[in-house]
């Protein structure tokens, strides 16, 4: 009996020691993969360049047609010098007031427009320039 004992401790003596010394015989060699990444800008229209365009082209429309109605239907040069004037030097009357009101969301609205890439080649020409050109146009045309 003494020797089953043995058998059996020595049984699981080897069962025991022999589980837990195993060699991981894989081998592990670090392969490189050359894998190349390509980079592809990915390209987001911006979704409101319409919407930048329509506030622009009504602040512009706006300018336009104030000075229209009170002065060009006139042909008043002098009167629309004086206010293009105090619009420049943000003067209190009302139609200066809504006049630069218009202006700087023009120019709110272009910036933005042309920060996040939106096509803005018919807004190049702000408003006021185009009011200085027609009133230059008709003093062409008093003159003549």
């Amino acid at each position: 009996m003494f020797t089953a004992w043995r058998v059996y401790f020595f049984i699981g003596f080897i069962i025991l020691f022999s589980g837990c010394t195993q060699k991981n015989l894989e081998k592990n060699v670090p392969v490189s993969k050359n894998i190349q990444k390509k980079e592809t800008k990915e390209y987001k229209k911006y979704k409101y360049c319409n919407k930048h365009e329509e506030i622009m082209t009504f602040a512009s429309n706006y300018i336009q047609e104030e000075f229209k109605k009170a002065y060009f239907s006139s042909n008043d040069t002098v009167g629309a010098k004086a206010q293009l004037f105090l619009i420049e030097k943000n003067s209190p009357t009302a139609f200066a007031k809504n006049i630069n009101a218009a202006r700087e969301s023009y120019n709110s609205q272009y910036l933005t427009a042309k920060e996040n890439g939106c096509n803005i080649e018919e807004f190049k020409i702000f408003p006021l320039e185009k009011i200085k050109n027609i009133i230059k146009k008709l003093e062409e045309e008093q003159n003549k």
